[in-house]
């Protein structure tokens, strides 16, 4: 059981599609050694781990979700054609786990993070529907709805911040991000997709058409991209650790890596044991402070021992 009288962790989530299932690894690993876990903020994968976990699903059972993900099962055309992905098979899995839950029903505090596309600002999620959260935060433009919510329209806020470290730090707390996106591998562009039924032939005809470079390209910059804004991230709001597993080789939507990516996280987090011990130790106060607490003490001690002389 936890020591009551640590410092709980402030955890932030990265965003990274599958990658984002090492953040299950690392919770697996803090409740393996017994160590507080505070409030979680996450965005996109990272964001559906923190509300599954957040509504009480163990971290193993997070890794089996996301192992048993299908593109092709949650797949059909958008009638509105504002996405590639329609919504109803998607938002239908998504209940299978949340049901018609709020936040306010969640056994753990947690919040995600979105952007809300009509003012280009970040959003911070912790109220509501958890199915609209999660369908907000993983909401990529162009291949899945975002949700339209009090005259905004809220989509993936890996857009804009792919690790939530200003919205972390705004909850209090030693802060631990996780950043999925760090590690890079030339193994990632071959593992963009699940390897396993009609997307494992629809990545052979890719290649057989020689498609695969235009798709390797536009990856690699959208990547590019959200590495250079999670290290700007990194030096306006520095956490007090940084956990990198090493994920590069699986890509965003290759679903049957789960296992793998799961395992880098508890890697890196069984790595990092004593600094995050260190970090739930509670802090002494200053040298001042308690110069400052023995005074008082003492000279309320003499007003007592004066006041009882004097009765």
């Amino acid at each position: 059981m936890p020591n009551p009288d640590r410092q709980p962790l402030t955890l932030a989530f990265g965003g990274g599609g599958v990658k984002s299932v090492a953040c299950a690894g690392v919770l697996a690993v803090l409740e393996e050694a017994g160590l507080p876990i505070g409030p979680i903020v996450g965005v996109s994968g990272g964001g559906l781990v923190a509300l599954l976990y957040g509504a009480g699903y163990s971290p193993l059972h997070i890794r089996k979700i996301f192992n048993e993900i299908e593109l092709m099962d949650v797949w059909e055309p958008d009638p509105e054609r504002k996405a590639i992905f329609g919504l109803t098979r998607l938002r239908a899995r998504m209940e299978q786990y949340v049901g018609q839950r709020t936040f306010a029903d969640l056994k753990h505090p947690v919040a995600v993070t979105a952007i809300d596309m009509y003012t280009e600002r970040s959003v911070r999620l912790d109220s509501g529907l958890l199915v609209d959260a999660a369908q907000a935060t993983m909401a990529i433009p162009g291949l899945f709805r975002g949700v339209e919510r009090d005259g905004q329209l809220l989509m993936d806020g890996g857009m804009v911040s792919p690790l939530p470290l200003a919205e972390a730090r705004a909850l209090g707390g030693p802060v631990v991000a996780v950043d999925v996106l760090w590690h890079r591998s030339p193994d990632e562009f071959d593992h963009l997709f699940e390897g396993r039924g009609p997307m494992r032939y629809a990545g052979i005809l890719t290649q057989r058409l020689g498609l695969d470079g235009i798709f390797n390209q536009g990856y690699h910059a959208a990547t590019i991209m959200m590495r250079r804004l999670s290290e700007y991230a990194l030096q306006l709001y520095p956490p007090d650790l940084l956990l990198r597993p090493e994920t590069g080789r699986a890509g965003l939507f290759a679903f049957d890596l789960t296992g793998y990516v799961y395992e880098m996280g508890v890697v890196v987090t069984r790595a990092a044991l004593p600094q995050l011990e260190a970090l739930t130790q509670p802090r002494r106060p200053s040298a001042w402070k308690r110069i400052a607490t023995h005074t008082r003490e003492f000279w309320n001690r003499r007003i007592r021992r004066k006041r009882e002389s004097s009765e």
